[in-house]
């Protein structure tokens, strides 16, 4: 059975090569680990900047049971400290022991800006980042009896990120370890899981039956081999990349993501093509469920009329404060108008204002009026327009008791409907 499936795959990948990835994903190895000490929230932090989907943890786990972020099983390449806590192999400290070393003085890095930095737990990764960013976790060196997978996806359910990796691959899980791979994809088999291995017909038909993706060594990936997982529905996201050349070789293979210890060189390659955010997780998570005819996008239409409205409603009456006879002033009074116009054009107008009469009697000076604003250039809703009206008395001016009035018109219109 296994031999016929593995024989179908390649007959197909021969026939229709699968298309181009819709989303080539940039996943920061161990963070920027070339500008800061790996595995550090200096080295995570750096590589969101940089342009990274993804960032990578390593997981080791102490003598104590705590889940901690490190590459090596031992501390003797990263670790600096008192040797009696951060010496020796990561599963014989405490994280008590391990909380006393520090992860950024070592290497080119020693003495230097990074000193201060610890080794993460993965819950303090996910305390940190929590929603805002892309895990891609490794199970490094399981042992059965220290319940690595389990205590992983109990943070994965305790930070509410387990159904974000079901559904949008907010976490990716990968291992060298295909049996720790299979122990995860028996408590959940929708998570997304990544074998680290060769590329090959064999392992893709393996890999096929639990895992979303393959992570080999970038230097065996081979355009027949990518086509081949492609048409299995499997991503191919090789490691380590580094060098420009190497990038952009990969990328014209058409692999769906690398690994890279320079998050900056790789999002330069992509340009344009770069997903925005948390964006390239989900598309490719949707794109491999299309292929595996777990998803199907059906479009369907939706919307609403608009119907061609003016509509002008004007506040309360303006009203001057009394004028005083003998005394030369110009009074102001005010409202305002609340439009609503669905055209491409709107504008307020007035009438001639004129004069202001008192029955038989008129002011001698004409009614002012202004209108700010009194045009706009699209549609706008319940918009302000203020309407300020001036009324200029003269010190010799006669006035009749009583009140001066005059009903005005005001016209909301469009050129553009």
């Amino acid at each position: 059975m296994k031999k016929t499936l593995a024989l179908g795959l390649l007959a197909l990948a021969c026939i229709a090569p699968a298309q181009a990835s819709a989303v080539q994903l940039n996943i920061a190895h161990r963070g920027a680990s070339d500008a800061r000490p790996e595995h550090t929230f200096a080295a995570y932090d750096h590589a969101l900047t940089l342009g990274a989907d993804y960032i990578e943890q390593d997981l080791q786990i102490t003598s104590d049971g705590v889940l901690v972020v490190m590459h090596d099983e031992t501390l003797t390449r990263t670790v600096r400290g008192p040797a009696e806590n951060c010496t020796g192999r990561v599963d014989s400290k405490t994280l008590a022991q391990l909380k006393t070393c520090s992860a950024g003085d070592w290497g080119k890095f020693a003495g230097g800006a990074y000193v201060s930095e610890k080794i993460p737990t993965m819950e303090e990764v996910f305390q940190r980042y929590g929603k805002t960013v892309n895990y891609y976790i490794e199970t490094k060196q399981p042992e059965p009896g220290e319940n690595m997978e389990a205590k992983l996806l109990a943070l994965l359910d305790k930070y509410d990120l387990r159904e974000s990796a079901v559904t949008d691959w907010q976490v990716l899980i990968q291992s060298f370890d295909a049996n720790s791979l299979k122990t995860i994809h028996a408590m959940d088999p929708r998570l997304p899981l990544v074998f680290l291995g060769s590329l090959n017909p064999t392992s893709i038909q393996a890999v096929r039956e639990y895992g979303v993706g393959i992570g080999p060594s970038f230097g065996g990936v081979t355009k027949a081999n990518v086509d081949l997982a492609h048409a299995a529905c499997l991503n191919v996201h090789p490691y380590t990349v580094n060098t420009t050349a190497d990038i952009q070789r990969m990328l014209e293979l058409g692999v769906d993501g690398m690994f890279t210890n320079f998050a900056d060189r790789l999002e330069t390659l992509l340009g344009a093509k770069a997903a925005p955010g948390l964006t390239g997780a989900s598309i490719a998570a949707a794109e491999t469920r299309r292929c595996r005819g777990e998803q199907k996008d059906v479009p369907a239409q939706v919307g609403g009329s608009v119907p061609a409205t003016l509509s002008l409603t004007m506040g309360a009456p303006a009203s001057f404060e009394p004028f005083i006879p003998g005394v030369e002033r110009v009074y102001t009074a005010g409202t305002t108008a609340k439009v609503i116009s669905t055209a491409g054009d709107a504008s307020l107008t007035v009438s001639e204002p004129g004069h202001l009469t008192n029955g038989a009697f008129t002011l001698a000076s004409p009614l002012g009026v202004t209108i700010a604003p009194n045009a706009w250039s699209g549609p706008v809703s319940n918009a302000d327009a203020a309407i300020t009206f001036t009324q200029p008395i003269g010190r010799t001016e006669p006035l009749r008791t009583g009140t001066y009035a005059k009903t005005l018109t005001f016209t909301l219109s469009t050129t553009n409907p």
